[in-house]
């Protein structure tokens, strides 16, 4: 059995990015038509473009859904006024496309305007979690250590 990445990415894209740049997380997420010219990452040397982060199917690797959605966030405008994209993944990335993924995750949070914890990525073989944090050069992945004894809160179901 291949390894699968569990992969959730959450941040705010600026309310004014061009329609060129906005038509490609579009196309990404399965809202749009496919560009003519994709940015995201180099395609070609992965045997062509697919649509990284379509959703809306049952997971096939973790429980829960596969979902992406890409809506103005209307109801939290900048100071501006401005209302800013807000992006959200939760998608099944298998390891042979997870190069590819990360490309595509890193062109993303070059446009995005969220600093700090922007997500996860969890692997089904090894159950390893990293955190996915931006920064004003990047982002880095960082992997997700217990220290000493975890302290637990119970909480009830009620």
């Amino acid at each position: 059995m291949s390894d699968h990445h569990d992969l959730f990415l959450a941040v705010d894209l600026p309310p004014d990015l061009p329609e060129p740049v906005l038509s490609e997380p579009r196309w990404l997420l399965g809202q749009g038509d496919m560009p003519a010219e994709l940015k995201s990452t180099d395609w070609e040397s992965w045997g062509g473009p697919w649509q990284t982060f379509g959703g809306g199917t049952a997971s096939h690797s973790f429980d829960g859904a596969d979902m992406s959605l890409l809506v103005r966030a209307v109801d939290r405008p900048n100071p501006d006024g401005g209302e800013p994209w807000a992006l959200t993944v939760r998608t099944s990335v298998h390891e042979d496309d997870f190069g590819v993924t990360m490309d595509v995750v890193g062109w993303l949070l070059r446009h995005a305007t969220t600093q700090g914890w922007v997500g996860f990525v969890r692997d089904s073989g090894l159950g390893q979690v990293q955190h996915l944090v931006r920064h004003e050069d990047g982002f880095d992945l960082v992997d997700v250590r217990p220290v000493g004894g975890q302290k637990r809160v119970p909480r009830s179901s009620r």
